[in-house]
């Protein structure tokens, strides 16, 4: 009984990340003239070094702000029997990521990144959709996730797309929150009939 409620969730799971929608802005967009198609989908087991080395290109010289966890293959790994990796793939390869961790009621976004040449072409859109329709799938309600505060474009982006502050955090969780520089944690309430893109 189990094996088939995981096997249909992971069926699931796959149908919903297969064929995306652009957005850019929360409105649908055409995909430019010339540029490859994007594919959203579940990343593989074997998968681990290439998402190490987009972290590595996206994280390049923000130690502070990098997240721990994502910097070698082992680690990837131990994050893949825990959650999802929803990928966006290119025909040049893998150019964005997003970190998602089921849970009762409330879904996780633990990240959410795309390769600098990458952004601002709806990238981190259609793979925030796909997260929200992976854990609507899943029967979540909300969908949390934490932003620092010093990166306030990212905060506006989640914000258009619905999502509100409801929390802070030290950067250290053995520190008290400073006013300088802290995480915001965010929240959005996932739509319920949301099952397919």
């Amino acid at each position: 009984m189990l094996a088939t409620v995981g096997s249909e969730r992971k069926e699931v799971a796959e149908r919903l990340t297969s064929e995306p929608e652009i957005f850019t802005n929360g409105r649908k967009a055409p995909i430019p003239r010339g540029k490859s198609e994007l594919t959203i989908r579940l990343a593989r087991g074997d998968e681990a070094a290439q998402i190490v080395q987009l972290m590595t290109i996206i994280f390049r010289g923000k130690k502070l702000l990098s997240r721990p966890g994502f910097a070698s293959a082992g680690e990837v790994e131990q994050l893949m029997t825990q959650g999802q990796f929803l990928l966006a793939e290119s025909e040049t390869g893998i150019i964005g990521c997003a970190y998602l961790e089921l849970r009762l009621e409330a879904s996780r976004l633990d990240l959410l990144a795309v390769a600098p040449s990458q952004q601002r072409a709806g990238i981190g859109s259609q793979l925030l959709e796909a997260a929200e329709r992976l854990s609507s799938s899943m029967q979540c309600l909300f969908m949390h996730l934490r932003v620092v505060n010093l990166h306030w474009e990212t905060i506006k982006f989640c914000r258009r797309r619905g999502y509100v502050e409801f929390g802070l955090e030290s950067l250290n969780g053995d520190q008290p929150v400073s006013q300088h520089c802290h995480i915001v944690r965010m929240c959005k309430k996932l739509k319920a009939d949301c099952l397919a893109f």
